[in-house]
Parts: C-alpha cells; structure tokens; sequence
C-alpha cells in the first residue's frame, strides 16, 4: 500500500472537491480510519470500472506489483466491491493432455513447487480457525501445507520442503509456536523465511522477541491474514 501512495495520492488529487472533502464540521465520532477507508474504497471502484472490472488491469492502474494485492483488500475492507470485478475465470485444461505415465514423471523430476504459487505452512490445531483462514486463501491461489501440532510442523521445516512464510499459532499441542518460531530461526535455510503468528493468546511481546516478522490477534484480526502475508512477501521481494 505505500508503494503506491503516490498514484493514490495523485488519482484523488483530481477529484472534485464534493468528493474530496471531508466533512468535518464536527468532530464528534469522527474516525481517520474510516474516512481513509472511504477514500481507498472509491478509488478501488473507480479503477475497477476503468479496467472493466479486471482485478490485474485495476491493480496496474493502482500501481499494485501483484495482483493479489488488490484481491485481499477485496476479500477483506472492501467485500461490497467484490460484485464490480469480472467474474474469475477456472483454468482450462488442455484437450490434448499427456499420459498420466508422463504427468508422473514430471511430478517426481520436480523437487521445488513453481516460483508463481505462494506455498505456506499453517501450524494450526483448530478446525474451524484452519478452515476461516483456507477459504481466505482460496482466491488467492495460495497453496497451504496444514499441521495440527509443533512436532510435526518441526519436522517439516527441517526437511527441505519449499515454503515461502509460516503461519503458526502459539498454543499447539507438542512443542509451542514460540518455540517453534525460536527453533525455525535456527535452521540454516528458514532464518530468513517470514513468519506471522496468529495467536488467542496476550503474548505479541514475545512474539516479537522470538523473531515473528507481524502479529495477529484471532478471532478478531483473522480476516487481515492475506493482507498481512501479501505486505510482507512484497517486502521481502522489494530486497532480493
């Protein structure tokens, strides 16, 4: 979102000033927040109908890197929007498509997922918390390793499965998120791979201090995972 401050600022810079203005006669109730998030919701619409309700042309327009970008703002401050872009397209397969024999060597001969999907690792033993946050990845294409327990989720991180960010919560059967968090940051190959915990528990200070890169609240900041993960991967590809 900041990097695209500018094109915000410039796109609502030509605006009439009924729609600029704020009303602030009295500041009684007034919120920031709000009156931000009314701002960024009509020029999200505006561009959307510029772009004919295409998420990536919208999103160049915005002068979003990535697509996904817009799609969690969508799916999480702006749901009301979701009616105004184009209808998402499935994936066609081919009508021509090869022999399973040759689908399955494939497979084996590749040892890493393809750079394009986003691979996670959720370390989460509530159903219903794992389910709320898969149906916010749906959209965005991501694929989702799930363990229920840190033992597991150790095991996993110490083989070399691709993973671009963990997703873990503290209070876990086994070995803690905390403690998770702290072994991950001493595999060779995971020091540098983000991680977001998403926790019930009053533990953001140590969180921090075990060497999380962001910390969410649930139930209540569950709907700002994508946006999170979404900052913090574009963060990280800024630096390569």
């Amino acid at each position: 979102m900041i990097a695209c401050a500018g094109k915000v600022i410039d796109a609502w810079a030509v605006a009439t000033p009924s729609e600029s203005a704020v009303e602030t006669d009295s500041w009684e109730g007034f919120s920031l927040k709000r009156e931000i998030l009314k701002i960024e919701r009509e020029i999200i619409s505006r561009a959307l109908r510029d772009a004919g309700g295409s998420v990536s042309a919208a999103s160049q327009l915005l002068g979003f890197k990535h697509h996904q970008s817009l799609i969690a703002s969508l799916n999480t401050r702006h749901k009301d929007l979701l009616t105004a872009r184009s209808a998402v397209r499935k994936r066609r397969r081919h009508l021509f498509s090869k022999s399973r024999k040759t689908k399955r060597r494939v497979v084996r001969s590749s040892t890493r997922r393809s750079t394009s999907q986003t691979s996670i690792l959720h370390v989460e033993d509530n159903k219903l918390v794992a389910g709320l946050v898969e149906d916010l990845f749906k959209e965005l294409e991501w694929h989702v390793d799930l363990c229920t327990d840190g033992d597991t989720a150790l095991r996993r991180l110490t083989d070399n499965a691709h993973y671009d960010l963990l997703l873990v919560d503290n209070d876990l059967p086994g070995l803690s998120g905390m403690e998770l968090v702290r072994r991950a940051r001493k595999i060779t190959h995971r020091r540098r791979t983000p991680i977001v915990m998403l926790s019930g528990t009053d533990c953001e200070s140590e969180a921090w201090a075990a060497g999380v890169d962001a910390f969410l609240k649930k139930p209540e900041q569950i709907n700002e995972v994508p946006l999170t993960i979404t900052r913090i991967l574009e963060g990280q590809s800024r630096h390569i």
